[in-house]
This record gives structure tokens, C-alpha cells and sequence, in this order.
């Protein structure tokens, strides 16, 4: 197949996982955003949409990257899995490393923002407490990225580590049709979701955040940084 043909049918090829993408970023930050949480908190109650959301929110997510956009990206396309380029041996090693960097930053950023949090199993655990009757009422829950801002560890570093080290993972995964097409579709994703995720941030924690923004990158280390007030 030529590379006319071939361009002409990627449209048809990954239209479903296009549209399937589309709609996981639009869901996936409107659900992390105050205004669905403030409705939420009207449909539902406060205690369920502090304690047991973020629970549900992370599992939907998960069920529709993996089982949805990945199944169309690459459970229809295995074909498409074959490098399209063959890298020679030093490239190869040095983006092995760079890969395996990437993947120490994730687990950084996902341990520093306390990954049980994150997940919201610990926001789940103390709602069952609570309904248990083993705490006298419920537990107030700081969390990260809402109630607290952290900006040491990786974080002193870029504002946005794990969509950097998801990033560059995939940059460095292998240079075959699927993981280019999905990169790009990441990308786009990544830089639309942190625009408005730092308009959020900014409503927060205002000032604060303002001024970590100022000297520190989004998405990549500055060169010269500027020190902290």
C-alpha cells in the first residue's frame, strides 16, 4: 500500500478510537472539575461526592481508556503494531533509558500525590468508617491538587509530571502506527486538559499558584529557574 493509500485510510481506520478519545477527555475532566462535583453533591449528597466519587471517577476512567480507546487502537489494528522505522542500536539503548525515566517520574508523581488518594481508596475507606459507625462522623479530606498545593519533590521540577512522564513514555515506546496515532491523540489531550486544569488551579489557590507557575514549567524543566518568593 502506498503512503497516499495509507493516509487516505487512517480516518476510517481509527475513526472509533477518535471519537472514542474525544469523548474520555471531554468525561474525564469534566468529572474532576467543581462543576459536576457541585451537581453531584445536589443529586446525590456531600458525603458521597467527597468520600466514594473519586472511587467510581478513576474506575470509569480506567474501564473506558483501557477498555474502550485501547481495545479500538489496538485490539482492531494488530497489524498495525510493526515499527515503521528500525532504530539503530545506540538510539535504541538511549531511548531505553529515557523510557525507563519516564516510567521512574510516573511512579514518582503517582507515589508523591499519594496514590491511594489519587485513587480515592483512602477517600472510600474512611466513608465506610464512618457508615460502619467506627468514627464518630466524617473525616475531613484534604486533598491533593484541591485543598493542598504541592510544590517539592518532582513537582519543584514541572507542574504536570505525569502527564510529561505519560508523554514521554509514549514517545519512546516504539515507532509503529498505533503508538503514533495514540501519541498524537495524547498530546492534543494533554496540552487542552492542562490548559484548563491550570485555570483551576489558578481559581484554588490563586497567587500561590501564580507564582509556582512563574518559575516553574508545565511540562518540561526550565533552564534557568527562578527561586521561589
Amino acid at each position: 500500500m502506498t503512503g497516499a493509500a495509507r493516509g487516505a485510510s487512517l480516518p476510517e481506520d481509527y475513526g472509533a478510537a477518535l471519537i472514542a478519545f474525544g469523548l474520555f477527555a471531554v468525561l474525564h475532566s469534566i468529572g474532576a472539575h467543581e462543576p459536576l462535583k457541585n451537581a453531584l453533591t445536589r443529586w446525590t449528597s456531600p458525603f458521597f461526592v467527597e468520600h466514594f466519587w473519586r472511587l467510581v471517577y478513576c474506575a470509569l476512567s480506567f474501564a473506558a481508556l483501557y477498555g474502550g480507546v485501547s481495545a479500538l487502537v489496538w485490539g482492531r489494528h494488530a497489524d498495525n503494531d510493526v515499527w515503521l522505522i528500525v532504530y539503530p542500536e545506540w538510539l535504541w539503548q538511549t531511548l531505553t533509558v529515557i523510557h525507563l525515566a519516564s516510567i521512574a517520574l510516573l511512579y514518582a508523581a503517582f507515589f508523591q500525590s499519594d496514590y491511594l488518594e489519587f485513587l480515592g481508596l483512602k477517600q472510600a475507606w474512611r466513608g465506610l468508617r464512618v457508615l460502619a459507625g467506627m468514627t464518630v462522623g466524617p473525616t475531613p479530606v484534604e486533598l491533593f491538587g484541591s485543598h493542598r498545593l504541592v510544590t517539592t519533590g518532582v513537582y519543584a521540577w514541572v507542574r504536570h509530571p505525569m502527564l510529561a512522564g505519560g508523554l514521554v513514555f509514549l514517545l519512546t515506546s516504539g515507532p509503529s502506527l498505533n503508538n503514533i496515532v495514540y501519541t498524537a491523540m495524547y498530546t492534543v489531550y494533554m496540552l487542552i486538559g492542562g490548559y484548563y486544569e491550570e485555570r483551576r488551579l489558578v481559581r484554588i489557590f490563586g497567587e500561590d499558584y501564580q507564582r509556582y507557575r512563574d518559575r516553574v514549567g508545565a511540562f518540561c524543566p526550565r533552564l534557568r529557574r527562578r527561586p521561589a518568593a
